[in-house]
């Protein structure tokens, strides 16, 4: 058995024996109090409908121009700022394995979706396996499953990752669309509609390169869901 095997081991019983603390509040009985998914920064006000960026009533002027800052995806929505709680309770479930954290960030995900994009299924984003391995999860798989569950849609894992890539947060903004670059492949036929879950959106890069993907496997339209997005 490895370290990190029997880390994330003692983490499961743990997370399954101790009372949970809110994240927010501290208080006891949940890792998220649904009554406290309230309290954190909401990615809300004016924003541009297809890259969700703050401070734009419409089209902002990147998505209207010739180097649209999404691209690949149709539109996008998260429900949430990475920053604050919302940030901490990401990175705690990512990297903590406290994954009970993230159903509730996930139903506040699926309440965002406008019901005009009439999805057919939901498509998680995979992880490298070597890190799938590692971290005992992948956090976009688990919050897929929820965001389907709450939208009456379908979870296809459509989407494999052909090779593994330099963490994105490690990244400016300019390397990250090449460093996605043909990182991603589909099995077998996508329907038209597709909704594609990560956890964390910045520049939209890794969304992009998965809608790639997908359209290359029959897609039409293709639209990304994160639990949040950094502004």
């Amino acid at each position: 058995m490895t370290s990190a095997w029997l880390g994330r081991l003692a983490g499961g019983v743990a997370e399954l024996l101790l009372p949970q603390r809110c994240v927010v509040c501290g208080g006891f009985g949940a890792a998220l109090h649904e009554e406290c998914v309230e309290a954190l920064p909401r990615a809300a006000g004016a924003r541009c409908p297809r890259c969700w960026r703050p401070g734009e009533p419409a089209l902002c002027v990147r998505c209207v121009g010739e180097a649209p800052l999404l691209t690949g995806v149709d539109a996008l929505r998260a429900p949430f700022r990475f920053d604050g709680a919302a940030r901490g309770a990401i990175l705690e479930a990512k990297f903590g394995g406290v994954t009970a954290l993230l159903p509730p960030l996930a139903r506040a995900a699926a309440a965002c979706v406008p019901p005009g994009w009439d999805v057919q299924a939901v498509v998680p984003v995979p992880l490298a396996p070597r890190r799938e391995r590692r971290r005992g999860f992948n956090q976009a798989d688990v919050a897929a499953r929820t965001v389907a569950g709450a939208l009456g849609r379908p979870l296809e894992p459509l989407l494999r990752r052909d090779r593994d890539t330099a963490p994105q947060s490690t990244l400016g903004a300019a390397a990250r669309a090449a460093n996605l670059a043909g990182a991603f492949s589909a099995r077998g036929v996508a329907p038209a509609r597709v909704l594609v879950v990560d956890d964390v959106t910045t520049t939209g890069a890794t969304l992009g390169a998965a809608a790639e993907a997908l359209r290359a496997a029959g897609a039409t339209r293709v639209y990304g869901l994160a639990l949040a997005r950094e502004d």
